[in-house]
């Protein structure tokens, strides 16, 4: 069956998106990516920071010496959190943002690899260590191509205008 009534029925939620806000820019990657940025800075959150500390406090519980925490310092989650906060409210400075952070994350994961690869250490954190980077690099790379490939990704939000029921200039009381 092709026509009216069946394409209606498909696209009647982009619709009822599309009248409660008619700027509504309904653009996957930008849910797909700031997904994909916040499970990397809770991943590295967990693995660099709550992981090492649980190890030590159950290990201390047990009446074992662990020594002190394997803590990995790493403050990039920040930025991972600072650019999924510009793509979703499509920022002005979201491009310009994600391209630098892209690439700074690319070469530094690259540098890492190069050398962890001279001297591999298979132990269980810098296991965890290597799968984050992994990850990182892989989610970093692809970015990095829509960037390049799709120029003007994201656009800009427009300007919403002044909420509903605000007083304008030319507002009656």
């Amino acid at each position: 069956m092709s026509g009216g009534r069946s394409e209606a029925i498909m696209s009647a939620p982009r619709a009822a998106a599309a009248d409660r806000n008619p700027k509504c820019n309904h653009d996957g990657l930008i849910a797909f990516a700031v997904f994909g940025l916040v499970v990397m800075a809770a991943w590295t959150l967990v693995i660099k920071y709550l992981a090492p500390i649980l190890y030590v406090v159950s290990e201390r519980a047990a009446g074992r010496s662990p020594g002190p925490a394997p803590v990995m310092w790493d403050f990039w989650w920040v930025a991972h959190l600072a650019l999924a906060w510009l793509l979703w409210r499509r920022h002005a400075w979201a491009r310009a943002a994600g391209m630098a952070i892209a690439a700074a994350e690319i070469a530094v994961v690259t540098v890492k690899f190069i050398a962890y690869m001279r001297r591999p250490d298979l132990s269980f954190w810098r296991l965890l260590w290597f799968t984050n980077k992994v990850y990182v690099l892989a989610f970093f790379v692809v970015l990095l191509i829509v960037f390049l490939r799709r120029k003007g990704w994201p656009a800009p939000a427009a300007d919403p205008g002044p909420a509903p029921g605000a007083l304008s200039a030319g507002a009656r009381s």
